[in-house]
């Protein structure tokens, strides 16, 4: 369930605010491109250590090694912890949208529990996914008031899989 109402909320995210789930792609990609740095010197530094002879901290290469992984180790730290503050940000305004694919993956899994009664009402993700994406193209009422369109998409999306479920019915 929560798997389709994350593909939900990420399809009326691309729908009603492309620039948030942008954003918010862009953000997820560059936390790895962090983590992946973060790791290598994590790995130049066990490398460094690992190959080097004698005391420690006679080693002067090693010492300069040890600073400068130490210090991009503290700015890409920082520079995580930015990220997650964003990321934060970002989720709180994706729930915003999160009753209309909550309401959505419930009416698929009523919908798709009608199999049960006969394998003639058997429905197809994809074709759940086309009604969803109906509901989201309804025009709503001017004024920008974000819960009432999802209310009214809501409402329009209830009408769709009660208009297909209505005409498979016998």
């Amino acid at each position: 369930r929560s798997g389709l109402e994350g593909q939900l909320l990420g399809l009326t995210l691309q729908r009603e605010q492309p620039e948030l789930e942008e954003s918010k792609s862009s953000l997820l990609r560059q936390e790895e491109e962090l983590k992946v740095q973060l790791a290598d010197l994590e790995r130049s530094l066990l490398q460094n250590l690992a190959s080097s002879t004698g005391n420690l901290l006679d080693n002067k290469e090693l010492l300069d090694s040890l600073n400068e992984t130490k210090s991009k180790s503290s700015t890409i730290a920082a520079s995580l912890a930015h990220s997650k503050e964003l990321q934060a940000s970002l989720d709180a305004q994706r729930e915003v949208y999160r009753p209309i694919a909550e309401r959505g993956s419930s009416m698929y899994f009523l919908i798709r529990d009608l199999a049960a009664l006969n394998n003639m009402y058997q429905t197809s993700l994809a074709v759940f996914l086309e009604l969803f994406r109906r509901s989201l193209d309804a025009d709503t009422p001017a004024g920008g008031d974000v819960t009432a369109r999802i209310a009214v998409l809501a409402d329009v999306l209830q009408e769709l899989v009660f208009a297909y479920v209505s005409r498979s019915l016998f």
